[in-house]
């Protein structure tokens, strides 16, 4: 067979069988490709093809695909059984030494060698590249004493905490920010942006990893590239040595590059193949009926196709929704019912959340959803059980997609929108990247049910060093001499402020400066009233909480900022009050379930049910366990400023903020939960925990007695799981 075109290839690989002629044909052809610059990359993808078709290659003509297997760089795939000796001598070159049978790619190899001469590296990579495993490598290497790691998700640092949990005899794994570094040992920095910023004990570090680092721009309408920015200042602080990493990013700033002596390391080396197919529906249809066509569409392609598969859509509530209507859509779901093993998960849920919770009956079926209104360790258990086999068909939000790793072959885009804005071509191909993963599905198919968006180059900005539209909130941070000529005139206003009150701004990282003085100005208005309404510490009541939350929401809340479904701080106010009262989201949930309100607006009581645990979980997770306490936190400062200016006793709100942030436990406590433990199973071993242990040595303890006896303080079986993984 004559191959002109990579296409000729792929309908070659899809038959039924490859002759030895065809095998031979093939193996010139793809010997050609990777031998042209131009043309390595096609060559590459024949060769993984051809290992997902490896069953139907001849045996005799295997070899010489090992070989290209090794020209084209491709060592994970390799077969060392095949190879000569000077092969294996280069094959051996590519094994990482500190990581137990683990092979890297060529431009792997390439990236491990810069990292291990200490320099800086920032690598845009597909994300089949396998660009976190150089993390663990490097810590592995155990060549750093200190080191920080910044994820953009809860999530994806839980997933790294649980792979580095085999270095903790070399490391101490922090995660929460009121965990001090260890002395003996060396320490591993789990955080966030935001906790690089609020955290206040760093010892000396070494080496910093940004993941994602293309949300330092703030041109992706990220609300945490401030924060982001102003923890890579902090850290830029301590050491120049640092890993960024990230999908997709044609430049960075020229000035970046000049001032570190770092490796630029740009690359579309892919280890897994992606094939790409359209269901779109015809634009000819009114909008009601292709949204109908669309939906069977995609439950006739689902109820077909046994590959793990992601569905992304816009939102939570799309998420959620789209799952219980297929679910209602399969007339036998329960005939598959015994090849999902998702029992334990099952009865939390029904114990913790509802018993008539839609997500059960899902679950069942091997389908499930996740968004970011779930609780972390519900989300985490639902991938888990995605990459074990339990869940078939995932449906999800931007919050996996850019959250955690997958075994997903197939994903699927169902939405064009990423909330209510269009996604754009980057976001496409962030979510087209989750198809296939190394050494599992050597193939990844995207199907799309939208356009595929118009294609984009990503400049990524870094205010830090990008500094003409960089935010106020960063530039006070930095020192003068760092301040380019421009960016000091837009200071100037906020350097004419009194010195106390700039300590008072600085103080409250990362919040609105402008929203800041307003709520001062505001206050100073009408100081006898506010002061009435604001002079609280403890509980407040309902009014003096409403103060506080309107003054927030006029001016802290930016434009098209996500609300979780709030329409109003009174009703924000209102369920705070409920839930300071009943300290549980599940008691909260039960309270809410049969209120008036909720009943007239969905009389269906599955509906209902539905509608509810969403919604609270929501709040929860968007308001309670975040941004209220930060918004709480930020107006004491601000009015105990004003009243102490003003010789009046001001309140103290830092009590009944951390009680907000941390679910109504103790602090001690509460850290658990970083640890991926339910809120439901700390409050039954509450009284075995000590206050003032750490949560490790909590969990070092909890982790002693037996499952017996953890079954009879009421733990459940996922209860238990989730404490043994924790350890």
């Amino acid at each position: 067979m004559t191959f002109k075109q990579p296409l000729d290839a792929i309908r070659l690989l899809t038959g039924e069988n490859v002759s030895s002629s065809d095998s031979f044909d093939l193996s010139v052809y793809c010997s050609k490709l990777l031998r042209s610059r131009d043309d390595e990359a096609i060559g590459r993808d024949i060769v993984i093809r051809v290992r997902d078709s490896w069953r139907k290659i001849p045996e005799h003509t295997r070899p010489i695909w090992n070989d290209l297997t090794e020209a084209a760089g491709l060592y994970p795939y390799v077969n060392p059984e095949y190879l000569s000796k000077s092969a294996l001598l280069r094959y051996e070159y590519h094994k990482s030494p500190y990581l137990e049978n683990v092979y890297f790619h060529e431009e792997q190899q390439t990236l491990s060698i810069e990292l291990k001469s200490k320099k800086a590296v920032v690598v845009s990579a597909p994300t089949s590249f396998g660009k976190s495993l150089l993390i663990e490598e490097i810590i592995a290497s155990q060549q750093h004493e200190n080191i920080v790691i910044i994820q953009p998700t809860l999530a994806l640092l839980d997933e790294t905490r649980k792979k580095l949990l085999k270095y903790r005899r070399e490391y101490k794994l922090i995660v929460s920010t009121d965990r001090v570094p260890d002395l003996q040992l060396g320490n591993i920095f789990l955080f966030t942006g935001e906790r690089v910023v609020e955290y206040a004990h760093f010892p000396a570090i070494d080496f910093f990893v940004i993941d994602e680092f293309y949300k330092l721009s703030l041109e992706r309408d990220d609300d945490r590239a401030i924060a982001l920015n102003q923890a890579f200042h902090k850290l830029l602080g301590h050491t120049n040595k640092f890993y960024l990493l990230g999908p997709m990013v044609k430049n960075i700033p020229v000035n970046f590059k000049k001032r570190f002596d770092l490796t630029w390391f740009p690359t579309n080396f892919a280890t897994v193949a992606v094939d790409e197919k359209s269901l779109e529906v015809s634009n000819k249809l009114k909008a009601t009926e292709k949204k109908i066509e669309k939906k069977k569409s995609l439950f006739d392609y689902l109820s077909a196709n046994k590959d793990q598969t992601l569905i992304y859509c816009s939102s939570p509530n799309k998420a959620t929704q789209l799952a219980i209507d297929y679910i209602n859509s399969l007339v036998d779901k329960s005939d598959e019912a015994l090849l999902f093993d998702n029992a334990a998960m099952i009865e939390w849920i029904g114990e913790n959340i509802s018993r008539k919770w839609s997500l059960i009956d899902s679950l069942k079926a091997g389908v499930g959803f996740h968004h970011g209104a779930l609780p972390r360790h519900l989300g985490s258990s639902i991938v888990d059980a995605f990459n074990d086999g339990n869940i078939r068909h995932l449906f999800c939000t931007s919050t996996l997609i850019e959250g955690v790793n997958t075994s997903a072959k197939t994903v699927i885009l169902f939405d064009k929108q990423k909330g209510t804005a269009p996604i754009d071509f980057f976001d496409y191909k962030n979510i087209a990247g989750r198809s296939g993963r190394m050494n599992k599905h050597f193939i990844g198919n995207v199907i799309r049910f939208e356009k595929q968006p118009e294609q984009m180059d990503l400049f990524v900005d870094i205010p830090l060093f990008d500094q003409k539209n960089a935010p106020l909130e960063i530039l006070i941070g930095l020192e003068d001499s760092e301040v380019d000529t421009e960016a000091k005139e837009r200071l100037n206003n906020f350097n004419q402020l009194a010195e106390d009150l700039k300590e008072v701004i600085r103080k409250n990282k990362g919040v609105s400066i402008e929203g800041q003085q307003n709520i001062i100005e505001h206050i100073e208005s009408d100081i006898p009233g506010y002061h009435a309404l604001m002079n609280w510490s403890s509980y407040p009541r309902y009014e003096q909480l409403l103060a506080v939350i309107k003054l927030a929401w006029t001016h802290l809340l930016k434009p098209g900022e996500n609300k979780a479904d709030i329409r109003s701080p009174e009703q924000l106010t209102f369920l705070t009050i409920k839930y300071a009262t009943l300290k549980s989201t599940t008691a909260l949930i039960n309270a809410t379930i049969n209120e008036d309100y909720w009943v007239k607006l969905f009389p269906d009581d599955q509906e209902r049910i539905n509608k509810v645990n969403f919604f609270i979980l929501n709040v929860t997770r968007h308001w309670f366990d975040y941004k209220l306490p930060k918004w709480i936190a930020v107006i004491s400062e601000l009015q105990h400023y004003v009243f102490t200016k003003n010789n009046r006793p001001p309140g103290n709100y830092s009590f009944y903020a951390g009680l907000l942030e941390n679910g109504f436990l103790p602090k001690g406590f509460a850290a658990l939960m970083e640890y991926d433990i339910p809120f439901s199973a700390i409050k039954k071993i509450q009284s075995l925990l000590a206050d003032s242990n750490t949560a490790e040595q909590n969990i070092m303890y909890i982790n002693q007695l037996t499952r017996l006896q953890l079954k009879k303080m009421g733990l459940l079986d996922y209860e238990i799981k989730k404490i043994r993984e924790s350890f």
